[in-house]
C-alpha cells in the first residue's frame, strides 16, 4: 500500500511567517499590546488561538477584545498576502513523490475559500486529492478534529483502501503533531516551525529541515512501521 501525506499549508507549504507576524503585531496592538518578533511568535504558538494571544499579551481579554483581535488579524493578513510565497520547490517535491505512488492532500486551518483560490492560483489544487481548509462553522475546530475529518475526505477519494499506518502529515506546529498522534498517523514537522524546540524535543516529534527531508524522514518511519496483523 502507497503511502499517503497530508501536509499543512499555513507557515509548511506556504512561507507566510512573516505576513503573520506583522499581522499579530497588529492585532496585538489593537487592544493595547506591542509589536512581536518572529522568536515570540515561534515560541508562544498554540491552539486554541486565543490562548495564543494571552500568552503574547501576557494577560486575559474580553470577548469583545477578542474579536477586534481577531479582525484585525484577519484583514492585516489579507493586506499583505501579496508579501507571502510558496517555499522553494514545492511543486516539484509534490510531483516526485506522486511519481513515486505517494498520494497528497492539504489540510489548512486557514479559511477554506483564501486557501483553495492561493492553490489554484500557484497551479497547485489539481495535485491534491482533498484540499481544504476550515469554513466559519469549523473554525473553532481543533487541528486533531479537523485531521480526523480530512482523512474521512481522502478515503472517500484514493484510489486504495487507506491505513492511517500509511499516512504522514508534515506541518510546522505543535498541535500538528498532536493531532496527527491522536489519529494514528506519523508526523514531521519543519525545524523552522511555530514551536518552542525544548516542547518539541520533549515529546520527540521528528524535525527536518527542509520539505524535502521532511518527507524523506516521515516516508522512512513509515516504511519501518510492522505491517498489520
Amino acid at each position: 500500500m502507497t503511502a499517503h501525506i497530508v501536509w499543512d499549508w499555513n507557515g509548511t507549504l506556504f512561507d507566510d511567517i512573516d505576513i503573520s507576524v506583522a499581522a499579530a503585531s497588529a492585532a496585538c496592538r489593537t487592544v493595547g499590546g506591542g509589536d512581536i518578533t518572529h522568536e515570540a511568535y515561534r515560541r508562544a504558538f498554540t491552539r486554541p488561538v486565543r490562548s495564543f494571544y494571552a500568552s503574547l499579551l501576557e494577560r486575559p481579554f474580553t470577548d469583545l477584545q477578542w474579536k477586534a483581535i481577531a479582525e484585525c488579524y484577519h484583514r492585516t493578513y489579507r493586506d499583505l498576502l501579496d508579501r507571502a510565497r510558496l517555499r522553494e520547490g514545492v511543486a516539484e517535491i509534490l510531483d516526485s513523490l506522486a511519481g513515486a505512488g505517494v498520494t497528497h492532500s492539504l489540510l489548512s486551518m486557514g479559511e477554506h475559500d483564501e486557501v483553495v483560490a492561493l492553490l489554484e492560483r500557484e497551479g497547485l489544487l489539481s495535485r491534491f486529492l482533498v484540499a481544504e481548509g476550515m469554513t466559519r462553522q469549523q473554525r473553532t475546530e481543533s487541528k486533531q478534529a479537523a485531521l480526523a475529518r480530512h482523512l474521512d475526505a481522502v478515503r472517500e477519494r484514493h484510489p486504495d483502501e487507506l491505513s492511517v499506518d500509511r499516512v504522514l502529515l508534515i506541518g510546522d506546529t505543535l498541535d500538528d503533531n498532536e493531532a496527527a498522534v491522536a489519529v494514528g498517523a506519523s508526523c514531521v514537522l519543519l525545524a523552522d516551525g511555530s514551536y518552542d524546540p525544548e516542547k518539541a524535543a520533549a515529546v520527540a516529534v521528528p524535525v527536518a529541515a527542509s520539505l524535502s527531508a521532511a518527507a524523506e524522514l516521515g516516508l522512512r518511519a513509515i516504511s519501518a512501521r510492522p505491517g498489520p496483523g
